[in-house]
């Protein structure tokens, strides 16, 4: 992700220290080479960064369904704690209550825990697709720039 970013600068300085040329209203001169250079090297570069986002979705998916699973075993857990405590007596009362108040609570930790997976998976996907849509619209830009100055060439 990081050589990206230092390609998007090696682009970004090369536009910026070209050569302007005179009465075109601030468009430049920019070797064509160099500029479709850094472009092929992050075409190269976006497969691994789509990997890494399949990892991450697949790791998001792993800590999912960890967490239902935690919780599933959180409740079971619980349940067969609450069928041990049958009796008719007091107790059996007391320890319905308890049972209630255990399963709501691994309820309230499940519940948290799925939360908390889905955002942590959001938050590393929201970060990626950032950085995907910023090197697109620098790649975008680029090619609309050299798109103008051959056109300018041309006339």
């Amino acid at each position: 992700m990081m050589e990206i970013f230092r390609i998007l600068d090696e682009m970004e300085l090369l536009l910026k220290g070209s050569k302007k040329l005179p009465f075109t209203g601030g468009k430049s001169l920019v070797e064509a080479n160099r500029f479709l250079d850094r472009v092929d090297r992050i075409r190269a570069i976006l497969p691994e960064e789509l990997e890494s986002a399949r990892q991450l979705l697949s790791e998001k998916d792993r800590i999912v369904n960890e967490a239902f699973s935690e919780a599933n075993q959180y409740i079971e857990q619980y349940r067969s704690e609450a069928a041990r405590m049958v009796d008719d007596s007091e107790i059996t009362r007391n320890a319905m209550s308890v049972a209630e108040e255990i399963i709501a609570k691994g309820e309230r930790v499940s519940e948290q825990i799925r939360r908390d997976a889905e955002e942590y998976a959001d938050g590393v996907l929201g970060h990626i697709e950032y950085v995907l849509r910023k090197g697109l619209d620098t790649v975008v830009q680029g090619r609309d720039q050299i798109r103008i100055q051959a056109e300018d060439e041309v006339r």
